[in-house]
């Protein structure tokens, strides 16, 4: 805690962590783990790297940021579908189910004659940054949401981090 008369401003760097993942593919709902916390990245002690879970150690606000660069492992044979919208979520998922921070991944729209084709983007990185209102005890991670892709998406590497800001 920084203490500076009037105020008291919490030190990002004494409650969070900053997380890396590299080498994950999947072709369905997920969250992603295993993370590696060793430097540069760094753990208060309450981010499971294991899990990918981050347990909230006291109430106040949170930056939350996440950058996720991935690539498809095969080239798309057919248009997706209006309803499939893939996306990175970051979810608070105990005690109950709230959806944080969301990213969708690129998407093309062409609509030309005698073509029509939606397509998410071969590769791309992904971006997800807000603060969030956290009680203490609330479990947070970091979602891959398919919405119905079931292409192999795999992810280059990925970097997210919570801190305390109050």
């Amino acid at each position: 805690m920084l203490n500076i008369w009037p105020l008291a401003i919490p030190d990002a760097a004494q409650e969070g962590f900053s997380a890396f993942v590299s080498s994950i593919s999947m072709s369905a709902d997920t969250q992603l783990k295993p993370w590696t916390v060793t430097s540069p990245y760094f753990n208060s002690g309450n981010f499971n790297a294991t899990t990918g879970n981050y347990t909230v150690p006291a109430t106040g606000r949170y930056a939350i940021a996440a950058t996720v660069s991935y690539t498809l492992n095969s080239a798309l044979t057919l248009s997706l579908g209006a309803g499939i919208t893939p996306w990175f979520i970051v979810r608070r998922s105990a005690p109950s189910s709230r959806d944080l921070i969301s990213g969708l991944l690129p998407l093309l729209n062409v609509a030309v004659t005698l073509l029509t084709l939606r397509a998410v983007l071969g590769a791309g990185t992904v971006t997800l940054t807000g603060e969030a209102q956290l009680n203490a005890g609330d479990t947070v991670g970091l979602y891959y949401v398919a919405d119905g892709m079931t292409l192999t998406l795999s992810i280059d590497s990925a970097v997210w981090s919570i801190n305390r800001i109050t």
